[in-house]
C-alpha cells in the first residue's frame, strides 16, 4: 500500500499534474500573496536579463559568451 505522500509525489510527476498542482497553489494565495510573487518574478527577470547568455559550445564544451 502506497504511503500518502508517494501518492502526492506521484500525481506531481506529469506536466498535467505539476501544472494542476501549481494553479492550486495560485488560487490558494491571497491578493496580496499574488502581487509579492509577481514582484519577485519582475526582479528575478531582471537579474537574469542581465546576464551575459550562452550563444555556442567549444568543442572543449566551455560556453562561449558574446
Amino acid at each position: 500500500m502506497k504511503s500518502k505522500a508517494a501518492k502526492s509525489a506521484w500525481a506531481t510527476a506529469s506536466w498535467r499534474g505539476s501544472r494542476r498542482t501549481q494553479l492550486r497553489a495560485a488560487l490558494a494565495m491571497t491578493l496580496r500573496e499574488r502581487f509579492q510573487v509577481m514582484e519577485e518574478l519582475a526582479e528575478l527577470a531582471q537579474r537574469l536579463a542581465s546576464m551575459p547568455r550562452t550563444v555556442a559550445r567549444t568543442s572543449k564544451n566551455s560556453a562561449v559568451t558574446r
